[in-house]
């Protein structure tokens, strides 16, 4: 009885993370193109959607891992959680070559950080201008989301100051196809291909929609750590 007690219990312990490579951001932020230059550079990304009017290549994203998230942000690491985190893992760790995964609720980055090995985990931080990602997010019909643009990237600047193998980079930097890109995916070990970018599908621009003090005091913070990744 005891011994089947300790196996339950040790199926239950999360799984060690190899290998984690991440692009995490708030939805309609650049996500996606984040990681079609990391697939262009080798890395795979599992998915469960195809691409669409509003992201014709893809959205490089798995259902159950954003379900997880949402999971993770609520209750943590409880044993059902961890069950399925540790498919998550599995599917990482098993895949082949590098394989990484798009998030888009920021603070479940800490969970998977949490269990890579030596908390050694290389992200890529995508951001746009509040604005444009409410209109695009109205565009798709999603007029709420289970974090606001103000919590998802405050919990992205804590979360790059706490990794350090980690870039941030605006959608619109990606799109402008400004120097210092190459260069930022360099300093995370990856040689990506810039010829990926199609600015033609950028679906949303230069909106009016009014935003808060605290959300454009907040844009110029991402905007500062912004420019120290590309130097």
């Amino acid at each position: 009885m005891q011994n089947q007690a300790a196996e339950v219990k040790k199926e239950n312990r999360p799984i060690v993370l190899k290998n984690g490579i991440f692009v995490v951001g708030h939805p309609r932020s650049g996500t996606s193109l984040a990681c079609q230059l990391l697939q262009s550079a080798g890395v795979n990304f599992p998915s469960d959607f195809g691409g669409d009017e509003y992201n014709k290549s893809g959205y490089f994203e798995l259902e159950t891992g954003k379900e997880l998230e949402k999971k993770l942000i609520d209750k943590a690491m409880t044993e059902e959680n961890v069950l399925e985190l540790n498919k998550i893992v599995e599917r990482l760790n098993g895949g082949p070559g590098l394989t990484g995964l798009k998030i888009v609720h920021v603070p479940a980055l800490f969970f998977f950080r949490h269990i890579a090995r030596d908390k050694k985990i290389r992200a890529v931080f995508i951001f746009r201008h509040p604005a444009d990602v409410r209109s695009s997010m109205f565009k798709r019909g999603i007029s709420q989301f289970k974090l606001s643009w103000f919590d998802n990237n405050n919990a992205l600047v804590a979360a790059h100051e706490n990794i350090p193998k980690s870039i941030v980079i605006s959608y619109e930097s990606l799109l402008a196809g400004r120097g210092g890109i190459r260069k930022a995916f360099k300093k995370i070990g990856f040689t990506v291909d810039t010829g990926v970018i199609r600015r033609e599908e950028q679906t949303q621009r230069n909106s009016r929609i009014v935003l808060t003090a605290d959300e454009l005091r907040l844009y110029k913070v991402l905007q500062r750590l912004e420019r120290n990744s590309l130097r």
